[in-house]
């Protein structure tokens, strides 16, 4: 889809959070796309490497706008603000990326 944003953010729980509140915190990103329309895609998992590059990030979370417009609409959002103030005060290190994604289609191998 041209003109596609992915906002990419990896982070780290406090060690001392419970896993009810890591739950709550979860579910609070999940709930995030039936408030605020602009986000089209959202998903999200923990580590799973074997590689160890990690660098402490536990879990992923990607969400997609259609425009930067899209996503600047959703930083600003009175819903992502207060989700995010409670978010970064249980994280102990967070990165956010956004990106436009490039899509290389795979060629067709003959079996």
């Amino acid at each position: 889809m041209a003109g596609t944003i992915k906002h990419l953010l990896l982070l780290k729980f406090k060690d001392d959070l419970t896993e009810d509140k890591k739950q709550q915190l979860i579910e609070g990103y999940e709930a995030l796309p039936s408030k605020i329309d602009v986000m089209k895609g959202f998903e999200w998992g923990t580590d799973l490497s074997v590689e160890n590059f990690h660098q402490g990030y536990t879990h992923v979370f990607i969400s997609t706008f259609d425009s930067t417009a899209d996503r600047d609409a959703y930083l600003s959002h009175e819903k992502h603000q207060e989700y995010a103030a409670d978010l970064l005060a249980n994280i102990e290190k967070v990165l956010v990326v956004d990106f436009a994604p490039r899509v290389v289609p795979i060629p067709a191998t003959s079996s």
